[in-house]
């Protein structure tokens, strides 16, 4: 299909019913930029059509359905994507309108998908461009919210994400990370029997990045003494873990 030239089609399909358009057509229109994205080798052909600069002007929509396939579309765009990741990452009107959407009160998958938007850009750009864009957005609080995640992949996303941007510019994670209450979200994921072995495996990535740029709060509350439960785990990765730290 992106050998007919459906893209430009649909992009300019779309950009006719940004305001007070067809939301049904905005919403058919961005599954359809989202389904063809999913192959990687489509993402590069679509991202040189310019994809992801031409949907950004659905970002002034107030409809929620069109806001969600936004998201997921600019996802998928950015998935193994370092260049785009970046260019979305540092644009501060985009971060502006996710940041809204993450406190989306009356539509739990707008709120979910801004927040997964968030933590993609950080780990397929794992630029310090995009991690200080995203703290000066306050983002982080938002990837922190997103570990407690009902549903597992994202948790582990938004663990994935906060060890990349610890590990990139820790000067730049420190106080939100203080702000977000994150050290006591760990313990409690870690206490929790009932925890996904994954998601503790994640846990556990975070602290070593914690703890190799020196953050003096774990340095004091070790986890491998507070948590003896995990050395028995049945899953070697966890054990691994623990005992790298």
């Amino acid at each position: 299909m992106l050998d007919l030239g459906v893209v430009p089609h649909i992009l300019t399909l779309l950009e006719q019913h940004v305001d007070e358009g067809d939301v049904s057509v905005q919403h058919a229109g961005l599954s359809a930029l989202r389904n063809l994205a999913i192959p990687a080798s489509n993402k590069i052909r679509m991202l040189e059509d310019g994809v992801t600069e031409r949907i950004k002007t659905l970002l002034r929509s107030d409809m929620p359905p069109v806001q969600f396939k936004l998201l997921g579309t600019l996802r998928m765009m950015v998935d193994g994507q370092e260049e785009a990741a970046v260019v979305l990452g540092s644009d501060g009107v985009l971060l502006a309108r996710v940041m809204k959407w993450c406190e989306a009160k009356d539509h739990a998958g707008v709120r979910g998908e801004a927040s997964r938007l968030l933590a993609a850009l950080i780990r397929h750009s794992r630029s310090p461009e995009v991690v200080r864009a995203v703290a000066k957005a306050d983002g982080v609080r938002h990837l922190v919210s997103m570990t407690s995640s009902e549903h597992v992949i994202m948790q582990n996303e938004a663990l994935v994400a906060l060890a990349i941007a610890s590990a990139i510019d820790i000067e730049s994670m420190r106080v939100p990370f203080r702000e977000a209450e994150l050290l006591p979200m760990l313990q409690k994921m870690l206490d929790d029997p009932a925890g996904a072995v994954d998601v503790k495996f994640s846990t556990l990535g975070l602290i070593c990045s914690l703890i190799q740029c020196s953050m003096s709060e774990l340095h004091t509350n070790s986890h491998t003494h507070t948590h003896p439960h995990i050395h028995t785990h049945t899953h070697t990765s966890v054990v691994g873990r623990v005992f790298y730290i």
